[in-house]
Parts: structure tokens; sequence; C-alpha cells
């Protein structure tokens, strides 16, 4: 699942480039730090369902 995640960002990053919205450089930096993260960030994570406290644009914390 990792290397899925990394390709994703990868190519996210390759069309925010391609838009001009970031430099080559830039790019090139992001990618390398991508790709060195030893400890991926979960980006596909389980919704979790509001409580009765949180409105409606409010997330609950996780509670695992």
């Amino acid at each position: 699942m990792e290397s899925a995640q990394r390709e994703l960002v990868s190519v996210l990053l390759d069309h925010i480039r391609s838009l001009g919205l970031i430099s080559n450089s830039t790019y090139s930096g992001a990618v390398d730090l991508v790709y060195s993260m030893i400890d991926f960030p979960e980006l596909f994570q389980c919704p979790v369902r509001l409580t009765k406290e949180a409105g409606e644009y409010e997330c609950a914390q996780d509670t695992q």
C-alpha cells in the first residue's frame, strides 16, 4: 500500500508541475522527499462518523 501511496503522490506532484504551479526543482525536491520518507502517513483512512456533538464541517478525532 505504501508504494501505491507514493506513486499517487508522485503523479499528483507531476500534474501540479505540468500546470505550472510548482517549478521543476520544487517538484524534484518533493519527489525525493516522498521517496525518502521512512513512515508514510496514511492517506486512505476509513472515514470517521460524526458524533452528535460535532458539526457538519468538523471532523472527529481518531479514537484508535
